[in-house]
């Protein structure tokens, strides 16, 4: 995990330094479009009543998301705005017992959030983002026992998101993006991103 922190903080650094040296200055405001891949982890840590049992495991997997939003640059220093995304990845969380097998699986996850951030050069902006996040999951429940039907059932968790990031514009109307976020669903159950993205603006 450090080795990709650090591979993301020098891809961050990239596209500004390139953007700097060529003189240009990015315009934050605009409708953008884009897309990102990303590391994520789902951490669980509750109880499993219907196997007598507890989940405590964390698991990470390569994921990826589109997303679509607004930026409204004010002056030279601050930017706000608002962003929608869709994306999937992930691994699936399991435990076991003596009673059965339990496995809770990732699929489709959308959020809708708020950004504000500032400019400590013309190209790059640090920005913190906070809003709310859906993920779908399915369940199971695997029971030894022969006369125990096994469960099987869907659902959406939802919860609150926050995160931090640094964006860059690379050249006119397009923006490179890294960034960090964590979504809080129910009781004992998380969902992490580090991601690295890009964005069309219009």
């Amino acid at each position: 995990m450090k080795r990709i922190c650090v591979l993301i903080g020098v891809l961050a650094a990239i596209p500004g330094t390139a953007f700097a040296q060529s003189g240009g200055d990015a315009t934050f405001g605009g409708v953008k479009v884009g897309v990102s891949i990303d590391y994520r982890w789902h951490d669980g840590d509750y109880s499993l009543p219907r196997i007598a049992s507890r989940i405590d495991q964390s698991k990470g997997g390569i994921g990826y998301r589109g997303h679509v939003g607004y930026d409204a640059q004010l002056g030279d220093l601050l930017v706000i705005g608002a962003e929608a995304g869709i994306g999937r990845g992930g691994k699936t969380l399991t435990a076991a017992s003596p009673t059965g097998d339990y496995a809770l699986k990732p699929g489709w996850t959308w959020d809708a959030s708020g950004r504000a951030g500032i400019l400590p050069a013309p190209n790059v902006l640090l920005y913190g983002r906070a809003g709310y996040s859906w993920l779908r999951v399915r369940e199971t429940t695997d029971f030894r026992a022969t006369n125990l039907k096994d469960l099987r059932t869907s659902g959406t968790e939802k919860g609150f998101l926050w995160g931090a990031g640094i964006e860059a514009g690379i050249s006119p109307g397009m923006y490179a993006r890294a960034e960090y976020s964590r979504a809080n669903y129910r009781d004992g159950l998380t969902a992490s991103n580090v991601r690295l993205g890009l964005s069309v603006g219009f």
